[in-house]
């Protein structure tokens, strides 16, 4: 059996390789990934697949969904996640198990005795139905942003948003009809509350709204450019990422 691990605390990590070997020692593990980057750049280039994915909810930079969404996974899941009882059961209809943070031997057992008398039908499963089962409801998109104006405060709505940009741990919200201003979040929060439909993450420190976008070109290393309205700002798509930007713009 080999197992791939994503998750982007390293004590969680190794606390869960220990009781992988503690179920079973033949057990292996491909490989620890702490971020949907990381992810993505390991499914593109893998050099075997793994039997069973142990996956995080939260990563460094967005979710395992991001992940799912980037990369056609189709091996079963148990996810690893400090999500409370409520969030747990909207995803929880069609999915192998749920390990709730801190990890335990009992827990992993039993998610692990599961998956193998299940593991027959899950072997042409799609993990996206994971992120679908899981969005299901009545989710709701963060409409406006508080954010700081002199000595007060001001909002903004996030369709006047053109970008959110990351420089040196601060992140600032640029806007369409020009100006920025500093956002109490970090890219990692924006992307739980951004409409996906809307905004895409096309490198590690910006994210785009499909509305501001004017032209798209062409750049070396397999990557492509984007220049932003208002004021034709250009970024970077990352050439993990090209493929998923190309596949959202597309939609």
């Amino acid at each position: 059996m080999k197992i791939l691990i994503i998750e982007d605390e390293q004590r969680t990590a190794d606390l869960i390789i220990r009781l992988i070997k503690q179920y079973d020692n033949a057990y292996s593990v491909l490989g620890v990934i702490d971020s949907v980057e990381k992810g993505v750049n390991w499914f593109m280039h893998k050099t075997e697949s793994p039997d069973l994915l142990l996956v995080d909810i939260q990563l460094t930079d967005g979710t395992s969904f991001d992940l799912f969404d980037q990369v056609n996974i189709e091996v079963p899941v148990i996810f690893v996640t400090a999500y409370n009882e409520f969030a747990i059961h909207a995803f929880r209809v069609n999915s192998i198990d749920y390990l709730l943070k801190p990890v335990n031997f009992g827990d992993l057992k039993k998610a692990f005795d599961k998956f193998k008398k299940t593991r027959e039908a899950y072997m042409n499963s799609n993990s996206r139905e994971y992120y679908k089962i899981f969005s299901t409801g009545s989710k709701t998109y963060k409409q406006r942003f508080l954010v700081r104006s002199g000595n007060g405060y001001k909002y903004i709505i996030t369709e006047d948003i053109a970008c959110f940009m990351a420089e040196d741990g601060v992140v600032f919200a640029c806007c369409l009809a020009g100006g920025k201003t500093i956002v109490e979040n970090s890219l990692t929060e924006l992307n739980q509350v951004l409409d996906p439909e809307q905004f895409y993450q096309i490198n590690r420190n910006t994210i785009v709204s499909i509305t501001a976008i004017s032209k798209i070109s062409n750049y070396f290393n397999r990557r492509v450019i984007v220049q932003l309205l208002p004021d034709k700002l250009e970024s970077i798509v990352s050439r993990e990422r090209v493929q998923s930007f190309k596949e959202w713009l597309n939609k």
